[in-house]
């Protein structure tokens, strides 16, 4: 989830400085730094590297943070103490000393709880007395719940003419108070967010009577939809439910967990087969084609947790999952005896 975040890495690798892993700051600082050139993350590695005794490269460090920021003070000041260095061995001082923290980045300020929260607190109460009523429809404005983008096409529409036409050979036939219904659940669910049933809904009107005109709208709303991931993957789909009804799921992302069996590696996609439930080694719930079109690692007979768009198969029961996210499941999100 985090492997091109440089606040991940750098907040790692300062971490590991701060507690004296040093091994462990130089790996992550030098990560942050592969995915953003930031004077920070340079300065703490400027400080790893001198504890290392290496200060050839310290000083090639620091005189990059010159060339990025001119007016550095702190890599300034290291170079003034690189310039006094007898031998590589004095600089471990600066750390026996806590002498280091002046050319390592700035923590921030600290305030105590018991003056900043007073003052605050304080400060706050006046201000809502004093500008209550100059901002108070500024506020009721910021806090309105904004129309998402699309939704003009699931709004209320007498232009539509009839919703629905004479049922003849689809899945679903309704009338038209029932596709009204259904039209305002659609709107329900698209206005909250919650894409995957708008989704599955969307393909309940294409394998209905509904009208043209309801057709077409259907299939516009799709393209406001939007591609989960692991933190915002809402309304999840069992793998009996799918399986019962693929047609019905078709497009739906789904977040199963499973094995992975018969994997093969190809130029253009890795794909294999998920054994879904089956990451404990107990209960097989079923056996899911998949295919990843990125590239990661991965093995067979690992336990994973995917997030897949179900692809019905042309005039067949079975489906497939185009993975668009994949992660390692740890040993500690087994059971024991796995």
């Amino acid at each position: 989830m985090y492997r091109d975040s440089y606040d991940y890495y750098y907040l790692l690798g300062m971490s590991c400085l701060y507690t004296g892993d040093y091994s462990g700051a130089y790996s992550y600082l030098r990560r942050a730094l592969d995915i953003e050139d930031n004077v920070n993350a340079m300065l703490g590695l400027g400080a790893v590297l001198l504890r290392r005794r290496q200060t050839d490269q310290a000083l090639r460090t620091y005189l990059d943070i010159i060339d990025l920021d001119n007016h550095n003070h702190r890599a300034r000041r290291a170079l003034q103490w690189l310039r006094g260095l007898d031998s590589p061995e004095e600089a471990l001082e600066w750390f026996e000393s806590n002498r280091v923290r002046r050319i390592l980045p700035p923590l921030g300020l600290f305030v105590p709880r018991w003056i900043s929260v007073p003052g605050i607190s304080a400060a706050i109460v006046g201000l809502i007395v004093i500008l209550a009523p100059q901002i108070e429809p500024v506020v009721s404005e910021l806090f309105a719940p904004a129309d998402r983008e699309g939704s003009e096409l699931i709004a209320p529409d007498d232009s539509v003419g009839s919703l629905t036409t004479t049922p003849d050979q689809e899945r679903f036939q309704f009338t038209p108070r029932e596709a009204e219904r259904l039209l305002n659940r659609v709107g329900d669910f698209f206005n909250d967010r919650r894409d995957n049933m708008v989704r599955r809904e969307l393909n309940r009107i294409r394998l209905s009577n509904a009208s043209d005109r309801i057709q077409e709208r259907a299939e516009m709303i799709r393209s406001y939809l939007t591609e989960p991931d692991f933190t915002t993957l809402s309304d999840n789909f069992t793998y009996d439910e799918v399986s019962e009804d693929p047609a019905l799921h078709a497009g739906v992302y789904v977040r199963w967990q499973g094995r992975i069996a018969n994997l093969e590696v190809g130029e253009d996609a890795i794909v294999f087969d998920l054994l879904v439930g089956y990451q404990e080694r107990r209960v097989l719930e079923g056996i899911v084609p998949a295919r990843v079109q990125f590239a990661v690692l991965l093995e067979n007979d690992q336990p994973v947790e995917v997030i897949g768009r179900v692809i019905p198969r042309e005039g067949d029961p079975a489906f497939s999952l185009n993975v668009t996210s994949i992660r390692r499941m740890n040993p500690s999100e087994l059971s024991p005896q796995e």
